[in-house]
């Protein structure tokens, strides 16, 4: 009966250290399951996102970070002119922005952040190997000693607050005197749970889940890169065709005025009228040409904003002629409810996204820290087998002995007053809170800007109507006091005057259709869609969806606190 109790716990620890790697192997497949339930890789979002717009027959591109493949080029071609599609523009600026093309580097840097949060869980090998010598006088004869020891093992940290440290070590020792050779060979299991301080599942899984978050908000911190990148391109294209339609006006404009002076001349060499009317035509002339020269250097400027928004750095685009195969146009659709713009602002913009989830970050550190308030208080179990002989072989397969050695305890440890950990916290408090009052503002903000731009859009596309009027009924103002000038009914200063209208009744015109045009992309800029609205899509393209636990799910659908 004594022999089976000696046997049973030895048999038992035994049994325990066989199985120590399937522990440890568990431990390990734990941890990788940590992101079993988390964010989708944003690439397969995106490219979902643009499958689905591809079955609806818009054309897609995703703009993400590519670890190959080719990047647009801008064809080189003779004499440097370049033809541009607005479509092309933006290819070519999304792959070729200075600013987007930094931004494109967060993503990935967070990765890492990911990788380096999980390190807290990776398993730790340790190993050490000492060799010592001593002589001891002992009458007429020395006593020597040698002892070479060995010692390896392996811990880890489980995400359930459980360290498990197992080792095996070894010693030979080598006496004189007639103590001869004695070994042990012994290995030993440790587990230590931590009660309090550490033991929190959902404290030790922070950090991870705070790093992957961090993944999600640089995701959205390039979409609203790429999207201030799309919204400058749009606006830099227009201005640059708004400034192409200028110059062609101008130039009939003075085209006409040339035409009225040559036909004043003609008149006053017939007599047909006063040469003091002469001076009106040349002055109405002279005045459109200045008009001209200021629109062709504007021309310039708008051309060199452009190409510096689409052309890669270190790249000389000044010299590169730009010819726009799209001109302003009407859009054919109507603006939709200020409801509906509103709704999808608080679903896509990114900046709304980002607060949101920097929230959910606080939560993490406030969870985090508050587990930090605790005392340390652990409980451990040692097992412990070792075999001893003469020889190191015996030594091994005395392991199978009876010998063995078991232990457990509790260590509790705690700072007076704990400030660290208190201050912590009560910053990790402050920060949430923070965060949650600069939301609502956030919100508050967007809100006023899209009523702003909604009714800034509205309001230009009603001067457009009556701008297409004006031209019309100026146009036949200036018709009817050509007419009256040649039958001696008007002078050529109410013709110049005429002139002068219609000249700044067309210029408005194109002017009203690109305010529209970029009010738009304003609107859409605010709200998050421009994007989509362009054909493209990226990171963070559809609205906020937490897959994390319960106890972290904010905003599900994407809505407002």
């Amino acid at each position: 009966m004594n022999e089976r109790l000696h046997a049973g716990p030895s048999q038992i620890i035994k049994y325990v250290l066989s199985i120590m790697s399937l522990v440890l192997a568990c431990g390990l497949q734990g941890c990788a399951s940590i992101d079993s339930n988390g964010y989708e890789n944003y690439m397969v979002a995106a490219i979902a996102h643009q499958q689905k717009l591809d079955e609806g027959g818009v054309r897609t591109k995703v703009v993400v970070e590519r670890e190959s493949g080719r990047k647009p080029e801008l064809k080189k071609n003779r004499g440097q002119v370049l033809k541009l599609s607005l479509g092309q523009a933006l290819v070519h600026g999304l792959a070729n922005n200075s600013a987007l093309l930094v931004q494109r580097f967060s993503p990935t840097i967070a990765r890492t952040n990911v990788l380096g949060a999980r390190g807290i869980f990776d398993p730790v090998v340790t190993a050490s190997a000492s060799s010592t010598q001593s002589r001891t006088p002992n009458g007429t004869s020395d006593l020597d000693n040698n002892n070479t020891a060995g010692q390896v093992g392996i811990s880890q940290f489980l995400p359930t607050g459980t360290t498990i440290s197992a080792s095996a070590n070894a010693t030979i020792n080598h006496g004189s005197g007639g103590a001869g050779q004695s070994s042990d060979i012994g290995g030993a299991l440790t587990i230590t749970q931590a009660l309090l301080k550490g033991g929190d599942l959902q404290a030790n899984l922070a950090s991870i889940r705070s790093a992957k978050l961090g993944v999600r908000i640089s995701e959205y911190e390039l979409r609203g890169v790429a999207q201030a990148t799309v919204y400058n391109i749009i606006t830099a294209y227009w201005a640059s065709a708004l400034a192409q339609q200028n110059v062609s006006i101008l130039q009939t404009a003075v085209d006409v005025a040339r035409q009225q002076m040559e036909e004043t001349k003609a008149f006053i060499k017939v007599g047909r009228i006063a040469g003091s009317q002469l001076p009106a035509s040349i002055a109405q002339m002279a005045t459109e040409e200045q008009a001209l020269i200021a629109a062709q250097g504007s021309l310039q400027t708008t051309r060199l904003n452009l190409l510096q928004l689409i052309t890669p750095p270190q790249r000389a685009f000044w010299r590169r002629h730009v010819v726009l195969l799209n001109a302003p146009f009407i859009p054919a659709q109507n603006l939709e409810p200020l409801t509906e713009h509103l709704k999808l602002a608080m679903k896509m913009s990114p900046v709304i996204n980002q607060t949101k989830l920097e929230i959910q970050q606080g939560d993490l550190s406030v969870i985090q820290t508050r587990n930090g308030l605790l005392p340390q208080l652990d409980l451990f179990l040692a097992l412990g087998k070792t075999g001893y002989s003469n020889d190191f072989g015996r030594a091994f397969s005395n392991l199978n002995g009876p010998g063995y050695s078991i232990g457990g305890g509790i260590t509790f440890s705690y700072p007076l007053l704990n400030r660290s950990a208190r201050a912590a916290y009560q910053g990790a408090q402050l920060s949430r809170d923070q965060l949650e009052a600069s939301l609502a503002n956030l919100v508050q903000t967007v809100e006023l800007a899209i009523r702003n731009d909604y009714i800034t859009a509205q309001t230009d596309r009603k001067q457009i109507t009556a701008a297409i009027a004006s031209t019309a009924a100026q146009a036949e103002t200036l018709t009817a006091t050509q007419g009256q000038f040649r039958v001696g009914e008007a002078t050529s200063l109410q013709v110049a005057q005429a002139q002068t209208t219609l000249l700044s009744a067309q210029l408005t015109q194109a002017q009203s259709v690109v305010n529209y045009l970029d009010a738009l992309a304003a609107l859409y800029l605010e709200e998050g869609t421009l994007l989509e609205r362009s054909g493209l899509s990226s990171p963070g393209a559809y609205p906020l969806h937490w897959q994390g636990p319960a106890w972290l799910r904010r905003w599900p659908d994407g809505s407002g606190p």
